[in-house]
């Protein structure tokens, strides 16, 4: 199913994740300016690209959902967005993902593959609201998430003091 989804824009190819998708996603994760609000965050071994790209991978096999590999329309892959199935305090909802190598940062790449990410999810489940879990000192996803056209929702009752945003 991973190869049925992909997503194409003026700049960019989305698709869902294979196993050749390892060595980019610890690459981008493991990069601590990917993480400058949290580097502690930051990926420390291989095991953990590989145990996340199996749970993005069942994502896909389970719920014909989930995160996209981001890459240019030459190849190179510069991040990770989309959204996945999620209850968050009773709720079903998608839960929106967005993470991008430090180089492409900047360059408009995350609003443009999280917008398509975004339109396509609304086509195919438009019952559930669309929301991002984000730690509130990530300044970059609180701006990303307003230009997405989502909305600070307060008190929504996340674990670990983040905050939520949702799309109106």
């Amino acid at each position: 199913m991973n190869d049925a989804f992909p997503l194409r824009t003026p700049l960019l190819i989305l698709t869902p994740p294979t196993d050749q998708d390892i060595d980019a996603i610890f690459r981008i994760h493991a990069d601590a300016r990917t993480y400058q609000h949290r580097p502690d965050l930051a990926m420390k071994n291989r095991k953990e690209a590989e145990e996340l790209a199996r749970t993005w991978q069942e994502n896909w096999d389970e719920q014909g959902l989930g995160y996209y590999v981001v890459s240019t329309i030459d190849g190179t892959t510069i991040g990770f967005t989309g959204v996945r199935h999620s209850e968050e305090a009773g709720e079903q909802v998608l839960n929106l993902y967005y993470r991008f190598a430090p180089e492409s940062q900047g360059q408009g790449y995350a609003k443009e593959a999280a917008s398509a990410a975004i339109a396509n999810a609304q086509e195919r489940f438009p019952q559930l609201p669309i929301i991002a879990i984000i730690d509130p000192t990530n300044e970059a996803s609180i701006g990303l998430a307003l230009r997405l056209g989502l909305h600070h929702v307060h008190g929504a009752g996340v674990p670990n003091d983040y905050e939520v945003y949702r799309l109106s």
